[in-house]
């Protein structure tokens, strides 16, 4: 075999000893079998119009861990504790509406207690809440707003929450009657409430119901996935994510590129010094 063939089989396997290092590494991390997830709907997005690194937008890759090994908060609690991700405080969760629906990728916003002893809902994350929120209870007859975290019920309504600063509400009434964490997407025009009453889940996110915990996110490289799929509708939503994969690609093949001619330029610079200069 030729030393040159033999040069680029041993530079494939290392590659390929790598590669799989790498994922196997990956999988130890995440304690899933299949540590990422490719994003396919505009939800999570902080511009609506365009991608933004560091943040889930449609065509991003984000890798995800299992729940019993990540850290989930609220983003209620996420504003306590400082803790924050994807540009906003609390954690993303991936959690299954049912067996025949996608999963959906939403913010963690406030967890919630159902008291079947005094059937009364309530949370212990609202006490320490310097955000504004109230419940708006019918009391004899008369609409009053109260704000006892302990005593929970009717309509329960937040004021500039998030980045976005929605506002949206809670009819705790409708609620199945179990305690979880009421959801929302980031997206600041199309998740403008709680996927609670969009019409996306009816009952509140179980531990049980989360499938993952996105940790990070990998820009732009699901799009391949969303074009091989055939599956381009919310691409339009960032235009600005197909030309920066193209980029990125360019600019990687163009410095592997460089670095190899620069090798081989070394060698022949030393093959020359060793012939004297000739």
């Amino acid at each position: 075999m030729k030393t040159e063939n033999k040069k680029f089989l041993i530079g494939i396997a290392i590659l390929g000893i790598i590669i799989a290092g790498s994922y196997g590494s990956l999988i130890l991390y995440s304690g899933m079998g299949t540590p990422f997830s490719v994003v396919t709907s505009q939800s999570m997005q902080h511009d609506p119009e365009r991608s933004e690194l560091g943040i889930i937008d449609t065509g991003d890759l984000v890798i995800v861990k299992d729940k019993d090994k990540a850290v989930i908060q609220s983003y209620v609690k996420g504003t306590e504790t400082g803790y924050s991700t994807f540009g906003d405080y609390g954690s993303v969760i991936i959690y299954q509406r049912d067996f025949k629906s996608n999963p959906v990728i939403h913010r963690a916003i406030v967890w919630l207690d159902w008291n079947p002893d005094t059937e009364t809902w309530s949370s212990e994350e609202l006490k320490n809440y310097k955000g504004e929120w109230f419940c708006t209870k019918n009391i004899g007859g008369s609409s009053v707003e109260t704000k006892d975290p302990d005593d929970l019920g009717g309509i329960l309504t937040f004021r500039n929450l998030t980045q976005s600063h929605k506002s949206p509400s809670l009819n705790l009434d409708n609620l199945t009657k179990i305690s979880g964490y009421a959801t929302m997407g980031d997206n600041p025009v199309s998740n403008l409430n709680f996927d609670q009453t969009s019409g996306i889940i009816n009952h509140l996110i179980e531990i049980d119901d989360i499938k993952s915990v996105p940790t990070a996110e990998v820009p732009w490289i699901g799009v391949i996935k969303l074009l091989t799929n055939g599956n381009t509708a919310n691409l339009k939503y960032v235009p600005n994510s197909l030309p920066s994969l193209i980029m990125t690609i360019v600019t990687l093949i163009g410095l592997i590129s460089f670095a190899d001619l620069s090798y081989q330029y070394y060698l022949s610079k030393k093959k020359n010094e060793g012939n004297g200069g000739a």
